[in-house]
């Protein structure tokens, strides 16, 4: 049986989310998964609101470390390799878990309530500061360019889950297009200096 303190009770119940979702995330169920009952949790945490509001603060904070760990420690030599490996980490089979949680946060989010909107301010502030950590030293407006290539992170992820994966691509692309294709090699010249046709 879990230990009967916040900390645990808290693993435990993120460990849960993270496999079914927030959606589902009820006294019962969250007592289940952390080998308590709803009335010891509510002991614990005072009320159900308390518990869920610590509840969104130890997934935020275990989605900002597996990103901070994940994400390699130093400036990327070009903003389009940052927004690669960012994006790249946030489609993977590891986060998905972490997208789902994140995903359920912005819907309750959009019903006004309160903790799940400090949640996404946290998440947001929080992946605006790894961005920024991150991009090329000595680029102009930094803080800007963070908040562009959030937003296009941010709305790509959301295309994706609507399985429009070609229109998140276009965008990524549009602002970060891919290096040129190599140029075909001009053709030899010929004995009077023009160039022409071989073969």
């Amino acid at each position: 049986m879990t230990t009967l303190n916040k900390t645990d009770l808290l693993a435990a119940m993120s460990a849960h989310v993270r496999g079914t979702g927030l959606a589902g995330a009820t006294l019962r169920p969250l007592a289940r998964a952390a080998g308590t009952s709803d009335r010891m949790l509510i002991y614990h945490f005072g009320s159900k609101g308390a518990l869920i509001a610590a509840l969104l603060d130890k997934l935020a904070d275990e989605i900002l470390s597996a990103l901070d760990a994940a994400l390699p420690a130093e400036r990327f030599a070009s903003e389009a390799e940052c927004l690669a490996a960012l994006l790249g980490l946030l489609r993977s089979a590891t986060f998905r878990p972490y997208l789902r949680v994140w995903l359920d946060i912005l819907s309750e989010t959009g019903r006004g309530d309160a903790p799940h909107l400090a949640a996404s301010r946290r998440l947001l502030v929080g992946q605006l500061a790894l961005i920024g950590a991150r991009l090329p030293q000595g680029i102009a407006a930094p803080k800007v360019r963070a908040k562009e290539m959030l937003a296009l992170i941010q709305g790509a992820l959301v295309l994706e889950v609507a399985n429009m994966h070609k229109a998140a691509d276009l965008a990524v692309a549009r602002f970060y297009p891919p290096p040129s294709a190599p140029t075909a090699p001009a053709p030899p010249m010929t004995a009077g200096g023009e160039a022409g046709e071989t073969g």
